[in-house]
C-alpha cells in the first residue's frame, strides 16, 4: 500500500440521485428491525465514480497494489463495510450504511484483498480477505449511527490518510523463503505497528502468489540498482568517460519505472531505492 493523494470528488456522489439513496438508506434504518439489510446501493458504482479511482490509483489495488488492469474489473471497496460488520467471526449489521456512498470511503480493490478466499501463508492455509472486517481498537467505540465512526481507534491503514511507509516493511535483502514478505514496522522501542500488523492480516498480503509476484519485482529492481552501483564506480575512476554517464543516465530511467504511481509495488521499490541512494548519489 502506498499514501496517495486524496482525489477530487466525483459528481455522481453529489448528485440528486445520490441524496435519494443516502436518505432511502436512512429511512430505512431509522425504523430497523435488527435483521434485514438495506441492499439497493447503486450509486457507488458509477462510472464516474470507478474512472476516478482508477486513475489516482493507477489501476492498481490500494491494498496490495497489484495491477488489476489486464486480468479483472475493479472492485469499488468499501473501507468500511456499508451493510454489516464481522466482529470475531461473526457479521453483525448494520454496517456503516452512511457511509455507501462517501467518497473517503471508496477504495479500488483486487479480488483476492477483497473477498475471502482460501489462500497460502506462511506456514499455514487459510481462508483470509477482507470482506466485511474493519477492525477497531475498542469494541465499545464502534460507530452504530453518522458521526460516531470519529471515535474509533482504525487499525486498517487507508491510502488518503495514513502513510503506509511508516507502518509496512519488505523483505528483500535475503535469497531466502522471506523475501517478498511484508511485515508490520517495527519501532526502535521494539513494539510493532499495529495498523500495520492488521492490514497485513486483514487484506492476506502474505498471501503466496503476491508475495512471488513481489519477489520477482524486487529481484529485477534490484539487478537494475546493482548495474547502476558498478556504473557509479567505473564513472569514479574514469570521470570524463561520456559513454558510462549516458548508460549511467538511462539506467536511472530504468529504475524511475519501478516507482512510478503506476508501477505495482512501488511502496516495496521506494523503500529499495532509498538503501541504494546514498551509494548511487554520494553527496559531494
Amino acid at each position: 500500500m502506498r499514501r496517495v493523494p486524496r482525489p477530487p470528488e466525483p459528481a455522481t456522489l453529489s448528485s440528486d440521485r445520490a441524496v435519494r439513496e443516502r436518505t432511502r438508506a436512512a429511512a430505512f434504518y431509522a425504523t430497523w428491525n435488527g435483521v434485514d439489510k438495506y441492499n439497493k446501493y447503486a450509486i457507488y458504482k458509477a462510472p464516474d465514480v470507478k474512472d476516478a479511482l482508477e486513475a489516482a490509483f493507477g489501476f492498481k489495488c490500494a491494498y496490495c497494489e497489484s495491477s488489476y488492469l489486464a486480468t479483472q474489473p475493479v472492485a469499488v471497496e468499501h473501507y468500511r463495510p456499508k451493510g454489516e460488520v464481522t466482529i470475531d467471526g461473526v457479521r453483525t449489521p448494520p454496517g456503516y450504511y452512511w457511509l455507501a456512498s462517501q467518497w473517503d470511503n471508496l477504495l479500488p480493490s483486487c479480488t483476492d484483498c477483497n473477498s475471502p478466499r482460501g489462500q497460502d501463508l506462511p506456514g499455514v492455509r487459510a481462508t483470509a480477505g477482507k470482506a466485511n472486517a474493519f477492525p477497531i481498537g475498542d469494541e465499545a467505540d464502534r460507530a452504530t449511527a453518522p458521526g460516531q465512526e470519529a471515535r474509533e481507534e482504525r487499525l486498517l491503514l487507508h491510502p488518503y490518510l495514513d502513510f503506509p511507509e511508516k507502518h509496512l516493511d519488505f523483505v528483500w535483502q535475503t535469497t531466502g523463503i522471506d523475501e517478498g514478505w511484508v511485515l508490520p514496522h517495527r519501532y526502535a522501542s521494539g513494539r510493532t505497528s499495529r495498523k500495520g500488523e492488521t492490514t497485513i492480516a486483514v487484506c492476506a498480503l502474505q498471501r503466496r502468489g503476491l508475495v512471488e509476484t513481489r519477489r520477482r519485482v524486487v529481484r529485477a529492481l534490484r539487478g537494475h540498482l546493482e548495474s547502476l552501483a558498478f556504473l557509479k564506480e567505473a564513472i569514479g575512476r574514469h570521470p570524463d568517460d561520456q559513454d558510462l554517464r549516458d548508460q549511467f543516465a538511462r539506467g536511472v530511467a530504468d529504475v524511475a519505472t519501478f516507482v512510478a504511481d503506476d508501477a505495482p509495488y512501488t511502496a516495496m521499490a521506494k523503500q529499495v531505492v532509498a538503501a541504494y541512494y546514498d551509494r548511487l548519489f554520494p553527496p559531494d
